[in-house]
């Protein structure tokens, strides 16, 4: 008789699954960055049905992080489809509040944006749900604080499968996280830069220094973003310093080295 580690042999069926699912769903609809050189690394660009999530470097870093997603929701939706934010009660008082003004200058009226405070993280992970099969939405921006329990494989599994099924992109959000084993497509580690100014004092576009250390369908890399928010499109500023081949979803991001070392 085998002994057999059940929890590792349900992850390893898990991980089948859902391989065999981004394989059934490869042709979907995708969004790309609108820079010739990163769609060239990501290959057709990022599945829009698919969960994809964004972490902030550090607590200071939180700004540019959302501005991040806020600039993929914007890419991978059309027209005035709605952008849906989940969040828990009391992240306004960490975090603030959405700043029309702010949205604007990121190209996202604020009349597109329904913020929806939830009293616990379940209560945002069960709207996501909920959210991500309303006809007609834009995306879907999931921010539970720090790293709730309920987050679990399971929880990015379902969030996953329901983007596939009705593709809608599922935006997570890691304010004050730390990244663990999920069902993510994508993970990106967003840090502040220094904007360009565009002449006469006048303040440059938002600057993202974004990091990609886990692509299920592709490389992954290094780049300096610019969001020229008029056009809704991201041009790198600095050479990309490296892309590699993902590595399996269930290795910790410090394995996945770049090219450059």
């Amino acid at each position: 008789m085998t002994t057999v580690d059940l929890t590792a042999l349900r992850r390893d069926i898990a991980s089948l699954s859902e391989r065999d699912a981004l394989e059934a769903h490869a042709q979907r609809s995708a969004f790309g960055f609108g820079d010739r050189s990163i769609d060239k690394v990501l290959g057709k660009g990022l599945q829009r049905g698919a969960l994809h999530e964004v972490f902030s470097a550090e607590m200071n870093d939180a700004g540019a992080a959302t501005g991040f997603v806020i600039a993929l929701a914007l890419r991978s939706s059309s027209g005035q489809s709605p952008v849906i934010w989940l969040e828990e009660d009391f992240a306004a008082q960490e975090h603030g509040f959405p700043y029309a003004p702010g949205l604007k200058n990121l190209g996202l009226d604020p009349e597109r944006l329904v913020i929806v405070r939830c009293s616990s993280p379940q209560d945002v992970l069960k709207a996501a749900s909920d959210s991500l099969g309303i006809r007609g939405t834009g995306a879907v921006i999931i921010a539970p604080w720090s790293n709730p329990k309920c987050l679990d494989l399971t929880a990015t599994r379902k969030l996953l499968l329901t983007a596939q099924q009705t593709d809608v992109p599922a935006l997570l959000l890691r304010l004050g996280a730390v990244p663990i084993d999920n069902s993510a497509v994508t993970r990106w580690i967003i840090r502040s830069a220094p904007s360009q100014s565009s002449g006469a004092n006048a303040p440059g576009h938002p600057v993202f220094d974004a990091t990609l250390i886990r692509n299920r369908q592709g490389m992954t890399g290094h780049w300096i973003l610019q969001w020229e928010s008029d056009d809704h499109v991201f041009r790198q500023i600095e050479p990309v310093s490296g892309a590699v081949v993902s590595t399996p979803a269930h290795r910790p991001p410090q394995t996945r080295k770049s090219a450059t070392g």
